[in-house]
């Protein structure tokens, strides 16, 4: 069995115990010069120290993988709709707006905030319900 050691542990290990390089491959597989130990090590301790870098990757990551829009789009949405809610126009808080789209289509609509956007989940888009809870609220309102 073929053997490779860390550069960092300088230990001598499997090259099943290295992570394949994700650049050119050789019939060998090439392997990266640190093993999955250390490197999963390094990568704990730079994210620690980049947590902004971090979470700026996961957003783009989430929105892209999520909606299908760069962040670039969502800034855009954001200001063309001030900064707030599509539909109570309330500022965002703690949490930046929310994506809203069709579940069905996965088409984005708008940008909002939480408690509109948890509304609108929660009635399952069902238009109808909504109408139903429209006039109970205008019954019982004062």
């Amino acid at each position: 069995m073929e053997s490779k050691q860390c550069v960092k542990c300088l230990q001598e290990k499997s090259l099943d115990s290295f992570y394949e390089h994700k650049g050119e491959r050789t019939s060998s597989g090439y392997r990266i010069n640190i093993c999955s130990t250390c490197h999963a090590e390094r990568s704990i301790k730079w994210a620690k120290e980049n947590k902004d870098k971090v979470k700026a990757h996961r957003r783009k990551r989430n929105l892209k993988a999520k909606y299908g829009i760069s962040v670039e789009e969502y800034d855009k949405m954001f200001e063309e709709q001030n900064g707030s809610c599509f539909i109570c126009f309330s500022l965002p808080t703690r949490r930046r707006l929310s994506v809203d789209h069709n579940h069905t289509t996965g088409q984005v609509r708008r940008l909002l905030c939480d408690k509109c956007n948890l509304a609108i989940g929660l009635l399952e888009e069902d238009q109808e319900r909504l109408e139903k809870v429209r006039r109970y609220l205008e019954n019982f309102t004062s």
